[in-house]
């Protein structure tokens, strides 16, 4: 029997949440408020929710300059006590840049990704960069503290 909304939020062991929006900074609360959910149905503590919703924004910034022609493309999933992000970056060329897309020059890029791995190595239990069916994408996993006790 079910007595409480933790009883409930715990009920199912695993979920999956596909997000997609455009690629505006002021969007990407959207992505923020999804992944905070998540963790709280996963167990996570308010400063470990605060990290993960940190860790996210840094994730969708990490794509370099945004753009309405573009979007986010987000799969968030729990699996017991582990919250794993996966993000993907969809481009589309600008005419009005020459069939472009806006990017930062090497040195700033650089300066960019060096921060954003140092960001999330604090934020994050793991995460990485790669380059799947030719999208830039960007992922983490966190695991709530708890479960390691």
């Amino acid at each position: 029997m079910i007595e409480t909304f933790d009883d409930l939020a715990r009920t199912e062991e695993s979920e999956s949440i596909e997000l997609v929006f455009p690629a505006r900074a002021d969007l990407v609360v959207l992505a923020r408020f999804t992944a905070a959910t998540i963790a709280a149905r996963a167990g996570f503590d308010v400063e470990e929710i605060e990290d993960l919703r940190l860790a996210v924004d840094e994730l969708c910034v990490s794509f370099g300059p945004m753009d309405d022609r573009a979007c986010i493309r987000m799969e968030l999933g729990r699996s017991d006590d582990t919250v794993t992000i996966v993000a993907s970056f969809d481009q589309v060329p600008s005419p009005a840049a020459g069939g472009a897309a806006k990017t930062l020059d090497a040195v700033s890029w650089e300066q960019a990704i060096e921060l954003s791995e140092r960001l999330l190595d604090s934020l994050t239990d793991a995460h990485g960069r790669e380059t799947r069916a030719g999208r830039p994408t960007a992922w983490l996993r966190k695991r709530h503290a708890a479960a390691d006790r």
